[in-house]
């Protein structure tokens, strides 16, 4: 580039830029300058000093500051240095190492910043929005490096500071080596290299990442939507004025999730196995039609409430894989046939057992932890044909073999 610039110094170029001077303070004050680049070039085998081409170079982005009585001499200088002309030395590895790391120190800090915020963002937006609305691991990531990108615009020129006041070597290139195909390479270089390691390390908060809690949780998520499905339809289904779905744990069974009943007073319902109706079909994996409940020494009626009073029930235990109770579904208080409202008592029949037998089925696989989506897919199925067919079972009871989980 300097050489080019002393190139169009030359001739008539020069003194088309002596007719558009017209600041004699900014000439007066670059007259040293001026000398500097004229001294010893007189004579035809002087070659230009790297200042001298610097101050060209100056000279070229504000051409109004060329004092009239050196015209003659740059032009002299212009045409006694032809072979160089376009020409700019090759700089030393050196020079081109430290160019390399001034270009790379800056990536690394650009690298850490993006790749630690995607990754910490896109964590909590997978373990809140992932879960709340069900999105996918790739799209919350890619929401995080959204916001990656975006800290990126204002955090830039803080790493770009940060970086200067390193006190990193300086390669002192001009201007004309900076177009060199060399420099050029050796910044690109730098920056893939210090992009690369910022990015790896970057990563650092995987470390701290549970990738398996949150898998958990978007379960979980799925589970609650399936359970609560089918509780919700089993109360429409066999006509129940509340339904409830008990989890054995242990030796208790508790009831997590309800239709029809007060949500805060029926999760308090904690059963030991083999006590109470539930209890009991959780310990004996049969399930039981209570016409009258009141006839059954087994019913406890401290879990009534003000309001609510059971009348009859009907119970079903929900079987593993491997023959255990896992769960238990319950439907309390016949009010009409499924699907009905017509405010008169009933009991329960053959036909509500096999409902709650068939949503039940739906409900141990979920349990065992077997695909939640590829199962509300066929549990959906399952209620429009039970709603299509009034509420009988297609193929007979889903039954299975049953092995009781306790011994008394």
């Amino acid at each position: 580039m300097a050489f080019r610039a002393l190139h169009r110094l030359s001739g008539s170029s020069i003194r088309s830029m002596q007719q558009s001077a017209a600041n004699p303070r900014a000439i007066n004050n670059k007259a040293h300058a001026f000398r500097c680049l004229t001294t010893e070039s007189s004579s035809s085998s002087a070659t230009p000093t790297e200042l001298q081409l610097e101050t060209l170079e100056a000279l070229q982005s504000n051409p109004t500051l060329i004092p009239t009585k050196l015209l003659n001499q740059l032009d002299t200088l212009a045409q006694t240095h032809p072979s160089i002309i376009g020409n700019a030395a090759e700089p030393s590895k050196t020079q081109l190492h430290a160019f390399a790391l001034s270009q790379a120190v800056p990536f690394v800090g650009f690298g850490v910043m993006d790749n630690a915020i995607m990754i910490l963002s896109g964590d909590y937006i997978d373990m809140t929005l992932g879960v709340i609305f069900g999105i996918s691991t790739l799209c919350a990531a890619a929401i995080g490096n959204i916001l990656s990108d975006l800290a990126g615009v204002g955090l830039g020129t803080i790493i770009e500071d940060f970086a200067a006041r390193l006190g990193l070597p300086d390669a002192k290139l001009s201007s004309s080596q900076m177009k060199l195909r060399s420099v050029r390479f050796a910044g690109q270089a730098g920056c893939a290299v210090g992009i690369t390691v910022g990015c790896i390390i970057g990563m650092f908060p995987l470390l701290l990442i549970d990738s398996k809690k949150i898998e958990k949780r978007k379960k979980e998520a799925a589970l609650d939507g399936i359970f609560l499905d089918v509780v919700n339809e089993a109360k429409e289904l066999v006509g129940a004025e509340a339904t409830s779905l008990f989890v054995v744990e242990n030796d208790h069974i508790y009831a997590k999730y309800v239709g029809g009943m007060r949500s805060d007073h029926i999760k308090e319902i904690r059963i030991p196995v083999g006590k109470g109706i539930a209890g009991r079909v959780a310990l004996t994996g049969e399930p039981a039609i209570i016409y009258d409940v009141r006839s059954e020494p087994d019913f406890n009626s401290k879990f009534d409430n003000e309001g609510f009073i059971t009348k009859s029930m009907v119970c079903t235990p929900v079987i593993d894989s491997e023959g255990n109770v896992i769960a238990v579904v319950q439907a309390i208080n016949k009010v009409a046939e499924g699907g009905q409202q017509l405010g008169r008592r009933k009991g329960f029949n053959q036909k509500d057992l096999q409902v709650l037998q068939a949503l039940g089925s739906h409900i141990s696989v979920a349990l065992q932890g077997l695909d939640a989506e590829d199962e509300g897919v066929r549990f959906k199925d399952t209620i429009k044909m039970l709603k299509e067919t009034g509420g009988v079972v297609m193929g007979g009871s889903n039954e299975r073999s049953r092995r009781p989980l306790h011994k008394m």
